[in-house]
């Protein structure tokens, strides 16, 4: 009966050695959430067809010149700041990205407790 117990506990303590990582990594949350880049990406998508469809519209001869000019700019600016804000976007994801790399990269070259450096070195 004590074997199973301390089968038990030894088998509780691996787990939570080898989940707590992956806990932690998930209380983590990224700055820039994924929706928020998606949402932007499928509106700069829905702007490039829209300005797609006006091209379109307009070679056919059923927009007239100005309302083609104006409709179009306007899809054009609107698209120009959405691209803006991905820029931003991805280079936050990208700075939180390089960050986590130095950070593991420090962790790596920390010294591991209880194991002699010299006998690695031959």
């Amino acid at each position: 009966m004590i074997g199973y117990t301390i089968l038990f506990a030894v088998t509780v303590v691996v787990f939570a050695f080898v989940l707590q990582p992956l806990l932690r990594a998930r209380r983590q949350a990224a700055a820039v959430p994924p929706a928020r880049l998606a949402d932007l990406q499928a509106r700069r998508a829905y702007l490039l067809d829209a300005i797609r469809e006006v091209d379109f519209d307009y070679s056919l001869g059923k927009v007239a010149q100005v309302e083609y000019e104006e409709v179009r700019a306007r899809y054009l600016r609107e698209a120009a700041g959405v691209l803006r804000e991905l820029e931003q976007e991805t280079s936050t994801v990208d700075a939180e990205i390089d960050q986590e790399i130095r950070r593991l990269r420090e962790l790596a070259r920390e010294p591991v407790p209880g194991r002699d450096e010299s006998a690695g070195a031959s």
